[in-house]
């Protein structure tokens, strides 16, 4: 609009008539042509709004930030609320914040209210940076004859899924609280899971316990599912059934264990909390047979989009090539 009343200005129309044709005031018509005939093009530009100025100078921001983020890192317990940060900027710099305006601060700054990620304290982020390093960690576990580039990475782990089942949020109206039921019984069955994230392959087997004869079977399920001249290299945790013995019948699968209390470097923990989430919460269960009906239906809706599986399970540090 700004151009067109500058254009219509040189085109001779006198700058009531411009105003009248684009409805807007005599006053902003003379502004427009004025800077530009003082500026050119730059004067018809939004000008920057400043604002009103922050309380707070934008070192003292990151200090907020920085008190923040500390919190949220101690071992002490506890969390802080918005009227705790409230107290902490007036109690620091002597400056007031409205609640309201607190949460406005806390967004400006990048920061969010959102869930934490549980880890156990012996955990080494040391050694799971060093795993990371994983084509060296491969080629030192591997047969000396199998190339990186024939090389298939899976991931393997175990979940139990049974009648002290979860419940999970659901679409209700607003300001009811829905009820699922919540069994009491005590039945379980465990499902071994395998993924392969670059050809999108899986492995799974459902048993009523777990033991080394029955990784045994999944690892043979896993050597069956690799073609001929591939090898596979199967990512697990620690557990007292992972056992290197599991694979000796196989030549074509090599175990490499994850560092202690790292269950987040195993991506099909994902797995498993996606078929709770979308297909086993907020159900019943009547005994063993239905439990291992309906977690085969649900391992088998997550793995029939491969896509999926590769989006989920991939990670940029398993590249061996």
């Amino acid at each position: 609009m700004r151009l067109l009343a500058v254009s219509l200005f040189f085109e001779g129309v006198n700058r009531a008539d411009i105003a009248r044709r684009l409805n807007t005031a005599r006053s902003s018509v003379n502004k427009w042509v004025s800077n530009y005939l003082a500026f050119g093009l730059a004067g018809l530009d939004n000008k920057p709004i400043s604002g009103r100025p922050a309380k707070l100078t934008a070192k003292q921001q990151l200090e907020v930030k920085a008190f923040i983020l500390k919190q949220a890192e101690s071992s002490e317990g506890g969390r802080l609320t918005a009227a705790d940060i409230q107290t902490y900027i007036s109690t620091r710099f002597k400056v007031n914040y409205q609640i309201g305006n607190v949460y406005r601060l806390l967004h400006s700054l990048n920061l969010s209210w959102i869930t934490t990620r549980s880890k156990h304290p012996k955990q080494s982020q040391e050694r799971q940076e060093a795993f990371k390093k994983f084509r060296l960690e491969t080629i030192l576990h591997t047969p000396f004859n199998v190339m990186p580039e024939d090389m298939d990475i899976w991931f393997q782990d175990e979940a139990r899924f049974g009648q002290q089942n979860q419940t999970t949020r659901v679409w209700a109206e607003r300001g009811t609280r829905p009820r699922a039921v919540k069994q009491q019984q005590f039945e379980y069955g465990y499902v071994f899971g395998a993924v392969c994230p670059s050809n999108g392959k899986t492995e799974a087997l459902i048993t009523p316990c777990v033991n080394k004869e029955a990784m045994t079977l999944h690892m043979e399920q896993i050597s069956k599912a690799t073609e001929f001249g591939r090898h596979a290299v199967v990512i697990m945790d620690g557990a007292g059934w992972h056992t290197f013995d599991t694979v000796q019948p196989f030549d074509n699968v090599t175990l490499i264990k994850l560092p202690p209390y790292s269950p987040e470097l195993n991506p099909i923990e994902q797995v498993w909390s996606w078929m709770r989430q979308h297909c086993l919460s907020n159900r019943v269960f009547k005994g063993y047979d239905d439990i291992v009906e309906q977690v085969s239906k649900a391992w088998n809706t997550f793995i029939s989009v491969p896509d999926r599986i590769k989006k989920m399970c991939s990670r940029d540090w398993i590249k061996v090539i």
